[in-house]
């Protein structure tokens, strides 16, 4: 009886904003929705780089400003970490729809540096989470990382 509500009510609104799919709304409500993109490839968490610690340093700092990150690095640990930054197309958000934001977990040791990501949800229809795991979308992520930060290294 109350998914059924929950069901009416969902679609409801649905009708009301247009905006959203049936499908959409029922993932929200089945704890399936996810952000969008992402890729079934893995990408290894860490990359071994053939550079000084100081030029993988310089090089992540500048791809995570370029990407649009705010972070705070720890020196003495030797990590960084990020805010959650929107992933959402803010041009989509909608009544019914989820924010996706990341927070990126890096450690880098010597010329190894490790990238993983975090994800916090906001949801119009359902209660927001913090810190999940979306496996795909953090490949995703993390190829972009590292194809930008290969790039900066080959200068």
């Amino acid at each position: 009886m109350k998914t059924t509500a929950y069901s009416l009510i969902a679609i409801s609104i649905l009708l009301i904003s247009g905006c959203e799919s049936v499908q959409y709304v029922k993932s929200e409500l089945t704890g399936t929705a996810k952000p969008e993109g992402g890729i079934k490839e893995t990408v290894a968490p860490s990359k071994t780089y053939s550079t000084s610690a100081q030029a993988l340093r310089r090089a992540t700092l500048e791809v995570l400003d370029e990407q649009g990150y705010v972070y705070e690095e720890n020196t003495s640990t030797s990590t960084i970490k990020t805010e959650p930054k929107l992933l959402t197309d803010t041009s989509k958000f909608s009544f019914t729809g989820a924010t996706y934001s990341a927070k990126l977990f890096i450690k880098l040791d010597g010329a190894k540096i490790s990238y993983r990501a975090k994800f916090d949800k906001k949801s119009n229809l359902t209660m927001g989470e913090q810190n999940v795991e979306f496996p795909e979308k953090e490949n995703e992520l993390r190829k972009i990382f590292f194809s930008a930060l290969d790039s900066k290294l080959r200068r």
